[in-house]
């Protein structure tokens, strides 16, 4: 993530001077400062963060170190914007919120997918209501068996907290609640699945939410799909019209005819990839110099893993869970 999309997004930032790599790998923090034309490279944590020309951090590491490289940033005075699954669990999720709030420092979580321009304009159409009470809304990313882009690393729950519910599960589930609102999930069910042998977690889940207020959440997720190609899709129905996301389509009711009323062009899926770690760059780099709020906060990054935790709960025992008030 850090040399694909966010090294060159912050290079190009106007507003950004990149001035450090730090990577426990020091031939690798070399060759990628000088690839790069960073002036600093570190091997060492703590001599990174004590570098004064810092301001904020990228942490774009393994998940089961998100949390100490946060709180290690956020204690030095520094912005963070950590990698999405924010940590392995509720727990160290709940640890870097109150750390935040104690530094006064900005900690972001990179879900790229609310800044898609598609899902904010999706978001906007259900904030003013245009498609009426939401009824269902049915979320899917099934990846064909023999495409695998993860790193090792990923297949080890120790350090990920989890399979394909913690890397896909938990993204889908992020934004259709996001473009929701927000609603708070009251019950959880799931079930999973491991289609492949020898993997230590699951590669597949299929989990069902109600959510408060009356709209029902599907949420299937699998790396394991015996098809041809991968498969993607986001479907919401209101009482007045529905959505659909890759590619985004919005039908209305009007006049008593169901009326196509997608506003814009539509970009490519991998346009509306590209586009959405751009805006989600920029948005953290104008949080952190206006002092704004972000809308994709460490507290809602914690709110979601707590509703995945829950999910894990209901595979165990396989049973509905119900969520705690809070």
């Amino acid at each position: 993530m850090a040399q694909v999309v966010h090294i060159p997004l912050l290079r190009k930032h106007p507003e950004v001077n990149l001035v450090a790599i730090c990577d426990l790998d020091s031939k690798k923090a070399a060759l990628v400062a000088q690839k790069n034309k960073v002036p600093h490279f570190f091997s060492d944590v703590e001599r990174f963060l004590r570098l004064d020309e810092l301001d904020a951090v990228f942490v774009c590491t393994p998940t089961n170190s998100h949390m100490a490289f946060s709180l290690a940033a956020l204690s030095a005075g520094k912005h963070v914007l950590v990698e999405q699954p924010v940590a392995r669990n509720h727990a160290e999720a709940l640890r870097m919120v109150k750390a935040a709030a104690e530094a006064k420092r900005t900690l972001m979580v990179a879900m790229n997918h609310r800044f898609r321009p598609d899902s904010m304009i999706l978001r906007n159409f259900l904030e003013a209501n245009e498609l009426g009470k939401m009824v269902r809304v049915r979320a899917g990313w099934l990846k064909k068996q023999h495409v695998w882009t993860r790193p090792p690393w990923v297949m080890n729950p120790k350090i990920s907290g989890g399979g394909v519910l913690m890397d896909l599960g938990l993204q889908m589930l992020d934004i259709c609640l996001w473009i929701l609102g927000s609603p708070k999930v009251e019950k959880v069910s799931a079930a999973s699945a491991r289609i492949l042998a020898g993997r230590k977690v699951e590669d597949s889940v299929f989990a069902f939410y109600r959510l408060r207020g009356g709209p029902c959440l599907t949420v299937d997720v699998s790396w394991s799909l015996m098809a041809d190609e991968s498969v993607a899709y986001t479907l919401f129905s209101g009482k007045r019209g529905s959505a659909e996301l890759n590619p985004l389509k919005i039908t209305k009711e009007m006049h008593g005819d169901l009326v196509n009323v997608t506003p814009g062009k539509s970009l490519r899926p991998l346009e509306l990839y590209k586009k959405s770690f751009e805006f989600e760059v920029d948005h953290f780099v104008q949080s952190v110099l206006h002092k704004r709020k972000t809308i994709s906060s460490v507290e809602d990054a914690a709110s979601v893993m707590a509703i995945i935790e829950a999910t894990y709960r209901s595979i165990a025992e396989g049973q509905e869970i119900a969520m705690a008030e809070s």
